[in-house]
């Protein structure tokens, strides 16, 4: 004790000042303990707030896809806002958070279907495509960023290098609907020249199975299509009247020398096309100085009704040496500059014997009965800003939500394919008379 107490005696008298040296001391300990703590509560504080402005940005750019995903419900086929992007700010009269907006972009329209982003990489790596029993061929499948072996490509590569990806499988008995027009929030643009492409995926395209081989493809019809819309003078009735028919496949068609048909001829070259020949000609062209492979042929329709069905529908001068009348056909042409907001409806009528689909539950052998298809607009005519653009099969959405005085920025993207749908019954109701009598009734 003595020598402890020493410490604080100095030619016998106390030391003074030692009690205010050990209470700074005291005093910096706890000082260096308290910033230390408060520097970690401030910064679980910011991390806090930067995920509750992350959150607030994610759920404003969700709000943006939500918004956008209404206006799509709300308008007709390919709505696409005139300004882009459509923007939202939180008003500051209402009760609620008034540091957040966002706004959104609706990507709906294209030059074709499938449709691929004009001024955005394309993704795509090699792929083996199966080439019926000729064996495969290496051509390319479209992929994402992330995917190690993509390639970004543009949209003109990906229709040179990858022509296969730019067509659209329609399953055995599978129906696909396109509009041909689309809209903003208060036109509509009619798409009136337009090129349906397909091929039939049977050992590309030539020769054919059992019974049936070395009969050549175009005598057997593989596509129904049909159009179908309101008259532009309809005199006060509302009515939808359709034109319809069945076509062939060629032999030796593929992605490269596709069968066309369609309103716009004028690019047949320019994509390889071959034309069909019907395998029943249509009313008025059997006169042996009209040649099946005449231009008109391929938008020939052997259909043509209101939707009270068996009133043909009437017009002028339709099919090469022919007039339109009670009981002709009519083509493509004159069905879509005389009616509006039209639909394309395509479906996959192939005989699944003819291609050798003994077993429907067989995958490999039910893809021989597939048949690809692309449907093109045609591009802008001299003088025209925009030409008229197809329906997107999936719309691009993409969304900016903002949070903190716009600090904070989340983004999403989302592709939305609008459910199928059948304006107007897309059936007949009918009956074969196997006993008629004198008077056309059945017994």
């Amino acid at each position: 004790m003595k020598k402890i107490f020493s410490q604080f005696v100095f030619s016998g008298k106390t030391q003074t000042g030692s009690a205010l040296l050990i209470t700074l001391l005291m005093l910096g300990v706890l000082m260096t303990l308290v910033l230390g703590i408060s520097t970690l509560v401030i910064r679980e504080i910011g991390v806090t707030q930067s995920i509750v402005d992350a959150n607030k940005a994610y759920y404003s750019a969700e709000a943006g896809v939500e918004n956008a995903l209404l206006q799509l419900s709300l308008h007709k086929p390919g709505y696409q806002p005139t300004l882009q992007p459509v923007k939202f700010t939180a008003d500051p009269d209402k009760d609620y958070d008034k540091n957040f907006n966002y706004d959104y972009n609706i990507s709906n329209t294209s030059d074709a279907v499938p449709g691929f982003a004009d001024d955005k990489p394309i993704f795509v790596e090699p792929a083996l495509v199966d080439g019926g029993s000729d064996g495969s061929v290496v051509d390319c499948k479209i992929s994402n960023a992330k995917s190690p072996f993509a390639l970004a490509y543009t949209k003109d590569k990906v229709y040179s290098d990858c022509i296969r990806a730019t067509y659209r499988k329609l399953a055995l008995n599978e129906t696909v609907i396109i509009p041909l027009f689309s809209s903003d929030e208060s036109n509509t643009t009619e798409v009136d020249d337009f090129l349906v492409e397909y091929y039939l995926n049977v050992k590309n395209g030539s020769g054919l199975w059992g019974e049936f081989t070395g009969l050549p493809l175009s005598q057997f019809d593989v596509l129904r299509w049909k159009i179908y819309g309101q008259p532009k003078v309809d005199n006060g009735i509302q009515r939808t009247e359709s034109i319809a028919d069945f076509y062939p496949g060629i032999d030796n068609n593929g992605p490269n020398s596709p069968v066309c048909i369609g309103t716009y001829g004028e690019i047949g070259a320019e994509h390889g096309c071959q034309y069909p020949s019907l395998s029943k000609a249509p009313p008025g062209i059997l006169d042996p100085s009209v040649e099946l492979n005449d231009v008109t042929l391929w938008s020939a329709a052997r259909e043509c009704y209101q939707t009270d069905a068996g009133v043909a529908v009437t017009g002028g001068a339709l099919i090469k040496g022919t007039t339109q009348g009670d009981a002709a056909g009519c083509s493509m042409r004159d069905f879509i500059d005389n009616h509006k907001e039209n639909y394309l409806i395509l479906t996959n009528m192939v005989n699944p014997n003819i291609v050798g689909v003994a077993n429907i539950h067989d995958p490999s052998q039910l893809a021989r009965a597939d048949i690809y298809y692309r449907v093109v607009a045609r591009k802008e005519k001299l003088g025209e800003k925009t030409a008229p653009r197809l329906v997107k099969d999936f719309a691009n959405i993409s969304a900016h939500g903002y949070a903190a005085l716009g600090q904070v920025v989340k983004s999403l993207e989302v592709q939305y394919k609008a459910p199928g749908f059948l304006p107007v019954f897309n059936f007949s109701l009918y009956k074969t008379c196997e006993n008629p009598k004198s008077d056309g009734s059945c017994t």
